[in-house]
């Protein structure tokens, strides 16, 4: 029995509280996680099991959601929709799913990430001759995925228009007990990650583990004096120069950088993101020039690009961009060693610098008390305590 997949990424919800399955602006399911989107893994997930063919259709406005082409693996399709078609865009790509031969579609709105037994859903619809069963977690909540039998038009027509929220027939249900991430926002998001580098899912990192719970990506670039701290994650073509920790199950996304000493701890740097020098990026995600607290569940926007930049996606700007500020750091470093500072070796008639001033020895003149002068000390008082945590200390 053929089955055939939707997914539905950024799908425009009822209200404002429906939305919330976003960070920094994107579609969390269209986020990268440890070197590829979340809807991508779960589109090879389902081919791996069986699935003949896995359409993802995406809002065309929903952020980063159209870099998810290059992605697609065989027997993915990805279809690009505008927000005020996206539904009956969906009932489309169903019909013509149909038409092909699949005699089983399962609709799955991206949300939530779980890692699905295909095979026992399939028997459980099959089971309760149902005509759509929708999935639910193991407290009991439905789940955005449905299977839809391919004969029943109508049925998937009203559950489209419905949002997903309504179906001609009652539904039949299937209860998961595996692993779900709702992926409502930057906590989900982080867990996930964490979830993933400690084993606890199927989902795995893309590139080598170089050493236990440490996993580079290919051509990332990691100075010697850099330090990682398992479980960590450097994507392809990141950069992590000197100085710089990343520690506590940090992800660093593919063509990022983190820039001199700066510490990445608890943290996910998304591609294309520039950390600048001498930053703390903690318990937080960052990308897109915006920042989102997971301590303090805001997001906001940083506006110096020297703090959180963004860099360009093509490869011959990012070149150019490199060679400028290499052509622009040599003639300075050149005029500051022809023309910086000189020690003064020069006597100078500065007087007798231990003795005191003219006013004070009036006031000794007058009976008034000449106090000591203070000694200068080279170290830090022992009262004065300096810490900066990182790593697993």
């Amino acid at each position: 029995m053929e089955l055939a997949a939707i997914l539905l990424l950024g799908a425009p919800r009822e209200s404002a509280a429906d939305s919330s399955e976003s960070v920094l602006g994107a579609p969390v399911a269209a986020v990268d996680v440890l070197g590829k989107p979340v809807a991508c893994r779960v589109a090879e997930r389902l081919r791996q099991q069986g699935v003949s063919r896995v359409v993802i259709v995406a809002d065309a406005a929903a952020g980063p959601a159209g870099n998810l082409r290059q992605y697609a693996a065989n027997g993915t399709q990805f279809v690009a929709a505008e927000c005020s078609a996206f539904w009956r865009e969906c009932e489309r790509v169903f019909e013509d799913l149909t038409d092909s031969g699949a005699e089983l579609v399962l609709v799955w709105r991206l949300g939530a990430y779980a890692e699905l037994d295909i095979e026992a859903l399939q028997q459980s619809h099959l089971d309760q001759a149902a005509r759509i069963t929708q999935v639910c977690d193991p407290e009991g909540e439905p789940l955005d995925i449905f299977l839809l039998c391919g004969s029943r038009r109508n049925d998937a027509a009203y559950l489209f228009r419905h949002r997903l929220r309504g179906s001609r027939m009652p539904n039949c249900s299937y209860t998961f007990h595996g692993y779900v991430n709702r992926l409502r926002g930057a906590h989900d998001l982080r867990r996930l990650t964490v979830d993933a580098l400690l084993f606890r899912i199927a989902l795995r990192p893309v590139g080598r583990e170089v050493r236990p719970g440490i996993w580079i990506g290919t051509g990332a670039r990691i100075q010697r004096d850099a330090r990682l701290v398992a479980p960590c994650y450097v994507g392809p073509f990141a950069r992590v120069r000197a100085a710089a920790v990343i520690t506590r199950a940090s992800s660093i996304e593919h063509h990022a950088e983190v820039d001199c000493g700066t510490i990445v701890e608890a943290a996910t740097v998304l591609p294309f993101t520039y950390a600048g020098a001498g930053l703390d990026v903690c318990y937080s995600v960052v990308g897109f020039r915006k920042l989102a607290s997971l301590r303090h569940s805001l997001e906001l926007e940083v506006p110096d690009a020297k703090l959180i930049g963004s860099l360009s996606e093509h490869a011959p700007v990012r070149a150019l961009s490199s060679l400028g500020s290499l052509f622009a750091f040599l003639p300075m470093q050149l005029v500051r060693g022809v023309f910086g500072e000189r020690k003064i070796t020069a006597d100078a008639d500065l007087g007798n610098l231990s003795s005191p001033s003219a006013a004070l020895l009036a006031q000794r003149g007058r009976g008034g008390a000449l106090a000591a002068p203070a000694t200068a000390h080279s170290e830090f008082p022992s009262s004065l305590a300096i810490v900066r945590r990182y790593g697993n200390e």
